[in-house]
């Protein structure tokens, strides 16, 4: 079912949309005009804040999100050529009867702010999200500072994504919440993190060791994607950025950080490529290195040598953005250190 595309000033629109909202759950069968009971599948309301130049993108997000996390899903974005005070909203049902036969049912709502009328978005949110459950909120590519400023303390969980939004921007973004985040690039790169982390598993002497480390990356992404892996990296091991391209060790030692641009086919624009590590075990060096495979980069070699020799080819995996979406909602696990690595990118990359 669809309502028609509305603009309104807010407190019109909010009652429009809470009375469609109604008509829409008391609405009968199409088929047969007689009374249907819908059964509400209701595990999460899901908020996308977005451009108007990437409406699709999050449109595609909230669809997806309701095959595993069914519920209530939003889209909101500002428009300026609406009035300022205007709210434009747009509403959507859709039914299935997964073999029972009561439908179970789920909803979407799109709301178009004017300019002065997104320092409510945050409010209007909290009407219209479903109470008994948490309310996801996802700042999507381009959304205006005024819809997250207004939106995200109201979120029981945020949804972040590092590859788009600088870790400087999402750290002024954390600092307004308390609630719990997760990062889509986060959850992309967790192999990378294990792999790295399984240099040291019968070498933990070469931790405090470390004097350089150098990360391959494509070139041309929208932010640095060697900044959340130096933050999860540095906040591991205790370092301190003195700038960009060097740390201190929490023993006072030198850390080079080198990046490189790593043209490589079949790879899109700000991915790593690449991971090398030199350290000590002992007094004896030892090198450590996780690279793709040119010719097939979604294979990496992780080798080392020196104090440890050891190798063998690993498998980085491809997964679709709607699992790691699902993965950044319901991987808690790894919240605490997303934010101490999210604070130590922030801290290099400002350098």
């Amino acid at each position: 079912m669809e309502a028609t595309v509305t603009a309104l000033p807010i407190y019109d629109a909010l009652g429009r949309i809470e009375s469609e909202l109604a008509a829409f759950w008391a609405a009968p069968d199409e088929q047969s005009g007689q009374p249907m009971t819908k059964v509400r599948s209701s595990t999460l309301s899901y908020a996308i804040l977005t451009s108007q130049n990437e409406l699709e993108r999050a449109r595609e997000a909230s669809e997806a999100i309701a095959d595993s996390h069914p519920g209530r899903a939003f889209v909101l974005t500002v428009d300026g050529r609406l009035a300022p005070w205007e709210l434009k909203h747009d509403l959507r049902m859709a039914c299935r009867l997964d073999g029972g036969e009561q439908p179970i049912c789920h909803d979407w709502i799109e709301l178009t702010f004017g300019t002065v009328a997104s320092e409510r978005a945050g409010s209007i949110l909290r009407t219209l999200a479903l109470s008994e459950v948490p309310v996801i909120v996802e700042v999507g590519r381009g959304a205006s500072r005024a819809l997250i400023a207004a939106a995200v303390p109201h979120a029981d969980r945020l949804i972040v994504d590092s590859a788009h939004t600088p870790v400087t921007r999402l750290a002024e973004i954390a600092a307004q919440v308390k609630c719990p985040i997760g990062d889509r690039q986060f959850v992309r790169t967790y192999s990378w993190r294990e792999l790295t982390a399984r240099f040291f598993d019968d070498a933990l002497g070469a931790l405090d060791q470390i004097h350089k480390v150098t990360i391959g990356r494509t070139p041309g992404g929208t932010t640095e994607p060697a900044a959340i892996f130096l933050g999860w990296l540095g906040a591991r091991l205790g370092w301190a950025f003195d700038s960009r391209s060097e740390a201190r060790t929490r023993t006072g030692q030198t850390v080079t950080i080198v990046l490189q641009d790593e043209p490589t086919e079949g790879l899109g624009a700000g991915e790593l490529t690449d991971v090398w590590i030199e350290t000590t075990l002992d007094g004896a060096p030892m090198s450590a290195a996780c690279n793709r495979r040119r010719e097939h980069p979604g294979q990496v070699c992780w080798t080392r040598s020196g104090a440890r020799t050891s190798g063998h080819e690993h498998a980085l995996g491809r997964r679709g953005e709607d699992w790691v979406l699902i993965k950044a909602i319901d991987g808690t696990e790894g919240d605490r250190m997303y934010r101490e690595a999210l604070t130590m990118a922030a801290a290099w990359s400002a350098r």
